[in-house]
């Protein structure tokens, strides 16, 4: 084929692969955050106390954290389509076999496996972001791939609660289960993880341009180095430790902000309930700053990093002195942060896992990198409830100012000696190099 072909060619099939992608992740939430929505009810179907129903959700994160670790260093030596397919209908699988039983344990361990088939999407993910787009070509799709999760939200809350209105707790995970079984299908059919077959480019290796000499001899997948070396070379324990920081935090609020609501203000559940909802908002905002960011500092992360760090520490300690004066203030308080975090994240679990895939190892990163974040999440509930008995919730917003403080140095630290000066490019039009 000629080059202008050739190029047609690959364009097309970027764009379809970004769609597979984007479609599986908002899938993988509507296959997860369902069971939030269906809990108040299986809650009285089943007479569960308030511990009981709390548990499947602890096991599924436990599940969905370790299963982050596991298959995301399998992600960079299995078949991306294969993967991917493996946990797409896994996760199907479990959400249809919850609607056929009413037994506590079984309902657990299901979705405790659940959690495990989850976190195998996300690591090839982003590897398939690396196969198929060039370097310099990865802003826009990783930052349209960071907005599926929050509709994956947005369709589990809009949908799910009237479903529910209509039949029962079933059709939560009925409804989801077919139509990521359906999609499982069409994905099997339709997903390529070969490009070199097609006569395209497979960009796995690739750096951005001025920046071939770092390559270390990747450029065949038998000559790179372990995944040790890289852990190593490049620090990414300090990016964990930051990825830890922002766990706790992104979780803390998510996880505290009704309760801080209701005991400062005494606020209704309708008002806590709107509140709640204008996260996933401000989030998307989040998202859509860390893309800016990232594009205006190409291939140069340690400033977007720290930029985000500092501006979240710096509203929560304003939010640490304002806490309490008034509900509005403290909602948007909440809002800008849960904005910046959401950058953070993104820069965590996509940008950086994008730009070390020059070595073979994105889905690795993303994994150990999101392992982290959900350690953090884990260790949220017990450091903030324990500051709030002894402190008070002022406690915990100091909490996150000192945790801001950590990742921002985390970040420093582990981008030393990196982030040669390039030419930004345009996220909203076509990359030129």
């Amino acid at each position: 084929m000629t080059d202008a072909e050739k190029i047609r060619l690959q364009e097309k099939w970027q764009k379809k692969i970004l769609l597979f992608c984007w479609l599986t992740y908002a899938l993988s939430y509507f296959c997860r955050t369902n069971l939030s929505i269906a809990l108040p009810k299986m809650s009285e179907t089943f007479h569960w106390s308030t511990v009981s129903a709390g548990m499947i959700g602890s096991v599924f994160f436990l599940s969905y954290g370790f299963g982050h670790l596991v298959n995301g260093l399998l992600g960079d030596k299995m078949p991306i389509k294969k993967f991917m397919l493996f946990g797409l209908l896994g996760t199907s699988f479990c959400n249809l076999l919850i609607g056929f039983f009413s037994y506590y344990w079984v309902i657990t361990a299901v979705w405790m496996l659940n959690g495990f088939f989850l976190s195998t999407l996300w690591g090839p993910i982003v590897r398939a972001m690396a196969m198929w787009y060039a370097p310099e070509e990865r802003n826009l799709p990783a930052i349209i791939i960071s907005f599926s999760s929050l509709a994956g939200y947005l369709i589990s809350w809009a949908g799910l609660g009237i479903l529910i209105e209509f039949t029962s707790w079933k059709g939560a995970f009925f409804l989801p289960g077919l139509v990521t079984l359906a999609f499982s299908i069409w994905f099997a059919v339709g997903m390529n993880d070969h490009p070199q077959q097609m006569g395209l480019d497979d960009f796995t290796y690739s750096t951005l341009p001025g920046n071939e000499h770092i390559s270390l001899n990747t450029s065949k997948e038998d000559l790179r180095p372990s995944f040790w070396e890289i852990i190593k070379k490049e620090h990414l324990l300090c990016f964990c430790l930051a990825a830890i920081a922002q766990g706790i935090i992104k979780d803390g609020i998510t996880l505290w902000e009704p309760t801080i609501l209701s005991s400062l203000y005494k606020a209704s559940s309708s008002v806590v309930s709107l509140a709640s909802s204008l996260i996933p908002i401000f989030s998307f905002l989040g998202v859509l700053l860390s893309g800016k960011l990232m594009n205006r500092y190409l291939g140069k992360e340690k400033k977007p990093g720290i930029i985000l760090f500092i501006s979240t520490g710096i509203f929560c300690l304003f939010f640490y002195f304002l806490l309490g004066k008034s509900l509005w203030s403290d909602v948007l308080f909440f809002g800008f942060i849960s904005a910046l975090l959401s950058g953070i994240n993104t820069l965590l679990l996509t940008f950086i896992p994008l730009r070390l895939a020059k070595f073979g190892y994105s889905s690795s990163t993303a994994g150990i990198f999101n392992f982290c974040a959900y350690l953090g999440a884990g260790c949220s509930g017990i450091l903030s409830g324990a500051l709030v008995d002894n402190g008070g919730w002022n406690s915990t917003i100091l909490l996150w100012f000192i945790l801001c403080v950590v990742g921002a140095a985390a970040v420093l630290l582990g981008f030393r000696g990196k982030n040669r000066h390039l030419s930004p490019v345009h996220l909203f039009g076509k990359n030129q190099v």
